[in-house]
């Protein structure tokens, strides 16, 4: 409802501002010309700039101050006007037109300021969203670990004790190659030395005639 009735107004204004364009063109006015033609062509435009800028306020919302500063500049900006409308033509000599001029002027000041406040403000705030969520997407940024050991999968692929290929499970088998790779080398460059207990040698010799009695049953 706010951006209707002050889009509204915006609109009012513009079309005050073409009206008394319009006529200052169609009527080629002057000082000399019609004072009823030259007090409606400037009251419309006297009153469709502030009204301009107001809807345009309005429209941004208003922050602190800059509506009561709107305010006050529309207010001398329609005093400004009815001044003009009273004192055209007889009275429209000095010291009149600078206290009318410079109501207006002021006005004008009063209300292109709170626009401009507003304007400011809407920056500094939608910066400081901007930065704001920038950091919220830093801090849920995050790097999961690689694993960069090999992983081997050997599925449905099994050899019994002939070499025979026979289905089995899925199996998977991490290993280290690089690292066993550079102890196979130690071990050949004599830096590194294999000591084995007498008892984990039974063991594996006890393995291997298990293995050759199977292969000759077999």
């Amino acid at each position: 409802m706010r951006y209707f009735r002050y889009s509204l107004t915006f609109a009012f204004g513009i079309g005050l501002l073409l009206i008394g364009l319009t006529f200052i063109t169609y009527f080629q006015l002057r000082y000399t010309s019609n004072p009823f033609l030259i007090e409606i062509t400037f009251s419309l435009i006297g009153l469709g700039v502030p009204l301009t800028v107001q809807g345009i306020s309005g429209m941004f919302g208003y922050v602190r101050y800059s509506k009561l500063t709107g305010i006050v500049g529309f207010s001398l900006c329609v005093f400004a006007v009815l001044s003009f409308l009273i004192l055209f033509p007889e009275n429209w000599t000095y010291p009149n037109v600078s206290i009318v001029a410079t109501a207006y002027a002021f006005g004008l000041v009063f209300t292109f300021g709170g626009l401009f406040a507003e304007v400011v403000q809407r920056s500094i705030e939608s910066r400081e969203k901007t930065e704001e969520v920038k950091e919220e997407i830093e801090d849920l940024t995050f790097f999961e670990p690689v694993n960069l050991e090999p992983e081997i999968t050997i599925k449905d692929f099994d050899l019994n004790v002939k070499g025979v290929e026979r289905i089995g499970k899925v199996i998977k088998v991490k290993d280290n190659v690089e690292y066993d790779a550079s102890l196979l080398n130690r071990v050949r460059e004599g830096k590194l030395e294999v000591r084995m207990k007498d008892k984990e040698i039974s063991e594996i010799s006890k393995i291997l005639r298990d293995m050759e009695d199977r292969i000759k049953r077999d």
